[in-house]
């Protein structure tokens, strides 16, 4: 799974490098901006626990659905902040052994993550960049409870990420990226964060003067997919 993410990035960031030798046109990389999506989000995670003697809860975690706001501001020549928040609904399944017998029930839970950090650009060809990004991560998954159990868990830690980004004419961007995060992954038995490389590929096409429809999916321990729009804020 990983070898076919790695080459799949490869293969993208390939793609951008040969038409950014291209003919030049009107619009450039733009660096501040807000977006909001809706995001499709997986994390198949389980975990067993035994929070009174004799009585035993195992929760699986699924698929499911959230909100996405992310920012970027242009801030003095090549360099950049941003930030990322998103929270999705996630669907868990829980059995719950006892003296009683076996019961299933099922839930939501809240998954969140936090991104925020500066980033620094370079132009490769007219219309292609080049950025590099340094952040600081947080990941917190919010169970509740179903009979007892504690699975919550969360934490902070320092990310990265490089990638390029590619205006197509005026209107139609591409964008491709390799995240590294040490809070990209968590055992639920043993509450242990660990970290992860993402590898995502996304695109914003302008309908109208500031206004973008955007998409995006990134794989990862934690995969997602994202459709919003973005409004463009002026850098001139």
């Amino acid at each position: 799974m990983k070898n076919e993410r790695i080459l799949g990035a490869v293969a993208l960031v390939a793609l951008l490098l040969v038409f950014g030798a291209g003919p030049a046109a009107a619009q450039e990389v733009r660096y501040s901006w807000l977006d909001m999506s809706v995001l499709a989000q997986d994390v198949d995670r389980s975990g067993v626990q035994v929070p009174v003697a004799g009585q035993s809860v195992e929760a699986s975690a699924n698929d499911g659905s959230g909100v996405r706001f992310r920012g970027s501001l242009g801030t003095w020549k090549n360099m950049y902040l941003l930030v990322s928040y998103g929270s999705s609904d996630i669907d868990v399944d829980a059995v719950i052994t006892n003296d009683q017998g076996v019961f299933e029930t099922n839930d939501e839970f809240d998954f969140t993550t936090i991104r925020g950090g500066i980033g620094v650009k370079w132009s490769l060809f007219q219309q292609t960049d080049l950025f590099a990004e340094v952040t600081y991560d947080s990941t917190d998954l919010d169970f509740g409870s179903f009979a007892g159990e504690n699975f919550d868990a969360d934490a902070q830690d320092v990310g990265a990420a490089l990638g390029l980004r590619k205006m197509f004419g005026d209107h139609f961007e591409l964008r491709v990226e390799g995240r590294y995060s040490q809070v990209g992954d968590v055992e639920l038995n043993t509450f242990e964060f660990d970290d992860d490389t993402l590898y995502s590929v996304g695109f914003a096409w302008e309908v109208i003067r500031g206004f973008s429809i955007v998409g995006d999916y990134e794989s990862g321990e934690f995969s997602s997919y994202g459709l919003g729009f973005r409004l463009d804020l002026s850098e001139d």
